[in-house]
């Protein structure tokens, strides 16, 4: 009976030792998976910063451009522009004050 309790008694810690070192395994690929997850999310969000930093810099140059454009006609056309102007304040003004009462 004695040599049957050894028997059992050693695959027992066969066992609990097989566990642990596959324990330790899962635990090293676990943080070699987030490892590796924070390194794509660093690069994804570089690469989202530069695409919108582009994207910026081109949002910049369309305003510029617009405002040259509207300069432009402004100073082509000013007694035009100037009536349009006062045209677009009297049409706000009257909005408004109806909104108020």
């Amino acid at each position: 009976m004695s040599a049957n309790y050894d028997s059992t008694a050693g695959d027992v810690k066969g066992r609990s030792r097989s566990f642990g070192e596959q324990s330790s395994r899962v635990a090293d690929e676990v943080q070699e998976l987030g490892r590796v997850a924070l390194s794509n999310a660093g690069e994804a969000a570089s690469q989202l910063k530069e695409k919108g930093q582009a994207a910026f810099e081109t949002g910049k140059e369309k305003v510029k451009d617009a405002k040259g454009r509207f300069d432009d006609i402004v100073s082509e056309h000013p007694m035009k522009s100037v009536l349009i102007a006062v045209g677009v304040g009297v049409v706000l003004g009257y909005a408004l004050r109806s909104r108020r009462s």
